[in-house]
């Protein structure tokens, strides 16, 4: 979709798009699981909140995996391409 020139996506098509780690190639499941952290004074998108791995039998889960907006490498047709610090 073109908005004002531009190339734009709907949240709904973002939804749908698998996200994965460029570092690891791991596959976090449909962004349209993920949460986004909106500055609420500029209404700006700060980052994508993933929700961490549920461990075996709910056992050995871990928290949630924040990823900075500037962590968005790229935006596929297919896929959104991520990149995940592992510090």
């Amino acid at each position: 979709m073109d908005f004002e020139g531009v190339k734009a996506v709907r949240l709904s098509e973002l939804a749908r798009k698998e996200l994965v780690d460029i570092n690891g190639g791991n596959f976090w499941g449909p962004a349209g699981k993920a949460d986004l952290l909106i500055e609420e004074s500029s209404g700006g998108i700060k980052a994508l909140v993933l929700a961490g791995n549920a461990g075996f039998f709910g056992f050995g889960s871990s928290d949630e995996v924040v990823v900075p907006w500037s962590g968005v490498v790229k935006v596929g047709s297919d896929a959104i391409i991520i990149r995940i610090n592992s510090a």
